[in-house]
């Protein structure tokens, strides 16, 4: 065989593994860096969901808490209106209590000046008895009217008050939820970003890889097709000596002439 054929063959063999190993590589790189770019994709896709989810979360949390808020007012607005008529109720029963006095009382003057009885003695100790049991009987009528008013205007006060808790207790849940939503969307980005970089540099170390392969098999298909060349003579000079030889590490190397 023929020293340059020799040598094309050794040297062709490593170059085209070498090819081989890089277009490997190349490929790797690019599914590597697309794998990373996908996956970056869902994580800013699934961030900006949980971003819409806790804006439409909080969203209707604040809507309820104002629902809850104005629906207390308004039953408290209501079960006032209830102790309003509790006092014009009382009111009419005390003109009525009024009312009805006034006429028993005329009525039975009335008879004791048709029978003759005159207003001393026992007749007027019995007017001064019924004019106590009436006044005594309005002021109970006025008391209990009075009372009854008070306790529903004190329900429609824990009413509104009960409201004004709930409707904190909704805002606040409405912010924590909101905080919650913002923390989870950080660490969707944060995974998002970190597995982005791992990617790449996956990407980045089959890229150097792949060169670096490439790189020496060009640096061992020289060497090899140099030592084939020689080792079939085609260094041969006068005397029949190649000006190459093997070091202990099996490089070749060419000897100096002097």
């Amino acid at each position: 065989m023929e020293p340059m054929t020799a040598a094309a063959i050794a040297g062709g063999g490593q170059l085209l593994q070498g090819v081989s190993g890089y277009k490997a590589g190349q490929a790797s790189s690019k599914s590597a860096m697309a794998t990373a770019m996908y996956n970056k994709q869902i994580a800013d896709i699934n961030a900006q969901m949980e971003k819409d989810r806790g804006r439409i979360v909080r969203s209707i949390t604040e809507r309820n808490a104002e629902v809850v808020g104005e629906q207390s007012v308004y039953n408290a607005y209501l079960i006032d209106r209830q102790a309003t008529e509790i006092e014009s109720q009382n009111e009419f029963d005390i003109f009525i209590a009024e009312r009805q006095y006034n006429i028993f009382t005329a009525e039975k003057r009335a008879k004791w000046g048709t029978s003759g009885v005159t207003m001393a003695g026992s007749p007027a100790v019995v007017a001064l008895a019924d004019a106590n049991a009436a006044a005594m009987n309005l002021a109970n009528i006025e008391q209990r009217g009075l009372q009854a008013a008070s306790n529903v205007r004190q329900n429609a006060k824990m009413v509104t008050y009960k409201g004004k808790v709930d409707y904190n207790n909704l805002m606040q849940q409405a912010f924590m939820g909101q905080y919650a939503s913002d923390i989870q969307r950080a660490n969707i980005i944060n995974e998002g970003n970190m597995n982005y970089y791992t990617g790449a540099s996956k990407a980045y170390q089959a890229q150097q890889q792949a060169t670096a392969q490439l790189i020496g098999s060009i640096g061992s298909a020289a060497t090899s097709a140099v030592g084939a060349y020689g080792s079939a003579g085609g260094f041969a000079g006068g005397g029949g000596s190649s000006p190459y030889f093997q070091d202990l590490q099996g490089n070749t190397v060419i000897q100096t002439m002097v």
